[in-house]
């Protein structure tokens, strides 16, 4: 896992993929709308939306890992938590699925790590680094845009 400012991208990587990805979502404002957009095939793929965000004991919150792509979350307005746990220690509930990219896991408790993310701010996620988003900050809920780039793993392998 990465999280770090936009502006601040260089510092890990140096070359046009990465160029092309930190260029999209610096790109991004409140006036973007919502998308699905392919920059580079199925290989780099941006994703705009909204949603109200939840607490962490909601149903709909659910603590994921890909294996074919890393996801980067950004959020354009507002604000989000996002969970961090590295795969390795948790137990899996729904086990791979090719089609949607994702194996999902039991809940621990303790939090291992939690993310306040702000407009301006990426974490970066690889298929180690399970997270669960869309969480309340502070235990207020609020309507965030967020933008999630989603890069298959072999371009940068």
């Amino acid at each position: 896992m990465i999280v770090d400012r936009l502006d601040n991208w260089e510092i890990y990587f140096r070359n046009y993929v990465w160029e092309t990805i930190f260029v999209q979502l610096q790109a991004l404002n409140e006036n973007t709308p919502a998308m699905e957009k392919k920059i580079k095939g199925d290989d780099i793929i941006l994703k705009v939306f909204s949603y109200e965000t939840i607490e962490p004991a909601d149903p709909e919150a659910e603590l994921e890992s890909h294996k074919k792509y890393i996801d980067i979350h950004t959020t354009i307005t507002k604000s989000e938590t996002i969970e961090w746990y590295p795969t390795a220690v948790l137990k899996i509930i729904k086990p791979y699925d090719a089609a949607e990219d994702a194996v999902y896991y039991e809940r621990p408790h303790p939090t291992c790590a939690s993310l306040n993310m702000y407009p301006g701010i990426f974490a970066m996620f690889w298929p180690d680094d399970a997270h669960m988003s869309r969480l309340q900050v502070a235990g207020k809920s609020e309507l965030i845009r967020k933008a999630v780039m989603k890069i298959n793993i072999d371009l940068v392998r």
